[in-house]
């Protein structure tokens, strides 16, 4: 492990370690994605949207552009297996909380939000983080309102081949 690594226990006690990601640890991030975005996504996207998206943005090529471009991933693991992944960038001042995601089936034990602050606290000291999520991911909001976060607009995006409008997130950190 690297001074960067973050060890911690979950909500029902269990050892949650999480990491900066390299080439092994994208593998992971490619496959959680596979496993989690047909849950997260069901009933708000098509199985052909997400299958698109995955095929677009999941790839080592794409995350490695995303990477080189200044995208600092994050994968947590209980025990040895990976349950979930973050990403973020930071553009002026401002940290852009690109992907969060833990597999539904640890959801609940505080994962995502020890994954949140370990995908951002590398990029600090910034004066707010903003991220966008589906208009109708309401788990999605209800987590990060939860954490602070406030809407504050819609932006439209493409992934894959899709154009959405996505609500814009903010949450403003104190110097």
């Amino acid at each position: 492990m690297s001074v960067a690594d973050m060890t911690t226990k979950t909500a029902a006690g269990t050892s949650l370690t999480i990491i900066p990601a390299g080439k092994k640890e994208m593998s992971h991030v490619i496959m959680l994605a596979h496993r989690i975005w047909p849950t997260a996504y069901e009933g708000i996207l098509t199985p052909e949207q997400i299958g698109n998206m995955l095929e677009r943005i999941y790839t080592y090529d794409n995350l490695q552009k995303e990477t080189d471009a200044g995208h600092q991933f994050q994968v947590a693991y209980l025990g040895n297996m990976p349950v979930g992944y973050g990403s973020a960038y930071i553009d002026d001042d401002i940290i852009w909380l690109k992907k969060l995601y833990v597999d539904p089936n640890y959801q609940g034990q505080r994962i995502g939000v020890h994954l949140m602050h370990a995908t951002v606290s590398p990029l600090l000291p910034a004066s707010e983080i903003r991220l966008l999520a589906n208009p109708n991911n309401i788990p999605a909001h209800r987590f990060y309102e939860h954490l602070g976060f406030t809407q504050i607009g819609t932006v439209p995006v493409k992934m894959g081949d899709w154009e959405f409008c996505d609500c814009l997130f903010s949450m403003k950190l104190t110097p």
